[in-house]
């Protein structure tokens, strides 16, 4: 019993003094196979989930069982984005040219569900939106008339509308942001970040809400229509990473990984060993990254990486009132994660 006690004595002194050493996913399964990339995380318990077939769910219970919302005019969309904004107020965000390109709402927690915006421009896509708080949030879409195509709303979803052509970040032919888990648009108060890819791989951002925006060019991977920045994320408004790299080679990386320590005036291509990672998030000061083929942890600036046991996912979502991360990814998986 003593031997037993020294031992788990010197565990909790090593685990106190050197940090956690290992972590491993919890993994649950909806009852459908279907890739699942859009995700918002709302406490250890609730957790909503979406993706392809439109499929939208929701756990109460930590991940052991799953309730389904059937949305209107909905058959097969491809559910990327959701944007949780209080226990009644839920959005959702459909992908896809034209008409496939829809946002919905609810405001009674899923018992009923309108659409609020659809696309009708013809070369429309949309890729992402975000919230900064309650009432204010924008839309990320593919560019049209080579410029980014943004919409903004100030009444939580309920209206949206075009921020003017004029406003919008200018793309060169072949650039454009991913929609690949919701993440390569991001904000901290009412500073906007927006990462691309293709043709070049910059950072736009704006300090204004969407008025005005600046362009930061970094030397994450781009030159082909796969390769480029996926996701951004920011610890404080100064110290914040973007990951990518090639989605066509989910299982290898070069030139993915960047590092800002002045809210994105700059980014630094950092050496690392990472395959493709599709999302980013921070627990505090602690990065966690995720692709297809594994996931990481750094509490180190991301000058070393520890992987995360399990099979990797294609977004994260992190609780902002504790240290849980939420995950979803390929046949209907989903993972959780507690960072010490």
């Amino acid at each position: 019993m003593k031997k037993f006690l020294l031992i788990c004595l010197f565990s909790c002194q090593f685990s106190f003094l050197f940090g956690q050493s290992e972590l491993s996913w919890q993994t649950f399964h909806l009852d459908r196979e279907v890739s699942l990339r859009g995700i918002a995380a709302v406490s250890e318990n609730e957790c909503w989930v979406s993706g392809t077939q439109d499929t939208l769910a929701k756990t109460n219970n930590g991940g052991e069982t799953w309730s389904y919302f059937k949305l209107p005019d909905a058959d097969s969309l491809d559910f990327r984005d959701i944007a949780v904004l209080n226990e009644k107020e839920v959005l959702v965000l459909s992908v896809g040219n034209g008409a496939s390109s829809k946002i919905f709402k609810t405001n009674d927690g899923g018992q009923t569900w309108k659409v609020v915006f659809q696309n009708k421009e013809e070369e429309g896509f949309f890729d992402a939106f975000i919230f900064w708080s309650e009432k204010e949030g924008m839309m990320q879409g593919d560019p049209i008339d080579g410029r980014l195509y943004l919409l903004t709303t100030n009444d939580g979803g309920e209206t949206w509308q075009k921020v003017p052509t004029i406003n919008c970040p200018k793309v060169n032919a072949g650039e454009y942001a991913f929609a690949a888990s919701g993440t390569q648009i991001t904000s901290l108060g009412k500073t906007i970040w927006i990462g691309t890819g293709g043709s070049r791989s910059r950072v736009f951002k704006s300090n204004s809400k969407s008025l005005f925006w600046e362009s930061v060019e970094t030397e994450m991977i781009h030159g082909e229509a796969s390769q480029g920045i996926f996701s951004l994320a920011f610890s404080n408004k100064k110290y914040g990473m973007a990951v990518g790299g090639d989605y066509t080679k989910p299982g290898q990386g070069k030139d993915n990984l960047l590092l800002t320590l002045d809210g994105g005036e700059s980014w630094q291509l950092q050496k690392s060993n990472l395959d493709y990672r599709s999302s980013v998030a921070f627990v505090g000061k602690t990065a966690v990254v995720t692709g297809p083929s594994g996931s990481e942890w750094s509490s180190d600036k991301g000058n070393s990486w520890k992987k995360i046991n399990g099979i990797g996912f294609n977004s994260l979502s992190v609780v902002s009132t504790s240290k849980t991360v939420w995950a979803a990814g390929s046949e209907g998986r989903v993972g959780k994660l507690l960072i010490e």
